[in-house]
């Protein structure tokens, strides 16, 4: 890793070499998952399952999983183990970032015995600062900042990076976005000239259990809501699906579980 956060995961052919144009990425956006919360959340281990089957029919080149994975820090470590056998079925990275619920500090679940053995393909957004993480076969850097606490003053998209001309940057962001008619102050907050001033090509948000587009300008931007179906009886849902086209941008999409 380097000194700023970031460091960059090697393709396993032609080590080291940058390809010159970005390529066509396809991207499995999702969040709020809520493992571990058998009351709230009763389908979430049937879900995660779905998810992660569902990843190569769709194509997908890489997984993000924007925050609130684990319902809270006192989860069970077999929900843990659950959770890291799942991810390493999984054929293509899968990336990370803490949520409200499971805040990356000193007594996070992601610093327990189980993540010391997690499989080589999860990566996960440490730094409350913001980092960093490239993959070179996909012409991809991913983004985000790690949250320690969820406060009015913690803003998710301060201190991004500008995007590589040859690469594509995709954020990610866990947090409240506030519309100019919203009066109430609200912890994590993500405003919209925030959205429209980014540097990424696409904006990947967790914290609402809908799924909401609120591009501005020329970035896209998309809470991908829970995988959760709507009751127990039909637990299943829908994930997005973005596609990162170097010819005609960047396009949004939803598939079923």
């Amino acid at each position: 890793m380097a000194r700023d956060g970031s460091y960059t995961v090697q393709p396993e052919s032609q080590p080291g070499v940058m390809l010159p144009n970005k390529e066509k990425v396809k991207l499995i956006h999702t969040s709020d998952i809520h493992l571990g919360d058998e009351i709230g959340h009763p389908a979430s281990d049937e879900a995660l399952q779905a998810l992660v089957e569902v990843v190569p029919g769709l194509g997908g080149d890489l997984l993000l999983l924007v925050g609130d994975i684990f319902d809270n820090g006192r989860v069970g470590d077999e929900t843990l183990e659950f959770f890291l056998k799942q991810i390493g079925r999984l054929a293509v990275p899968a990336v990370l970032l803490p949520g409200n619920h499971d805040l990356y500090a000193d007594d996070s679940v992601y610093q327990r015995a189980p993540f010391s053995r997690k499989p080589d393909n999860l990566h996960i957004l440490t730094d409350s600062l913001g980092q960093t993480i490239t993959f070179p076969e996909l012409t991809l850097d991913i983004w985000g900042k790690a949250m320690p606490f969820h406060t009015p003053e913690f803003r998710p998209l301060e201190g991004m990076p500008p995007a590589e001309e040859s690469r594509w940057l995709v954020a990610l962001a866990h947090g409240h976005y506030h519309y100019e008619e919203d009066r109430d102050q609200r912890s994590s907050p993500i405003y919209p000239d925030e959205v429209a001033s980014a540097s990424c090509h696409y904006l990947a948000l967790g914290h609402w259990d809908r799924h909401v587009e609120v591009s501005h300008g020329a970035v896209k931007a998309a809470y991908s809501g829970t995988p959760l179906g709507p009751s127990r009886k039909n637990p299943l849902g829908e994930v997005s699906v973005v596609d990162l086209d170097p010819q005609t941008g960047v396009h949004l999409g939803r598939a079923s579980i």
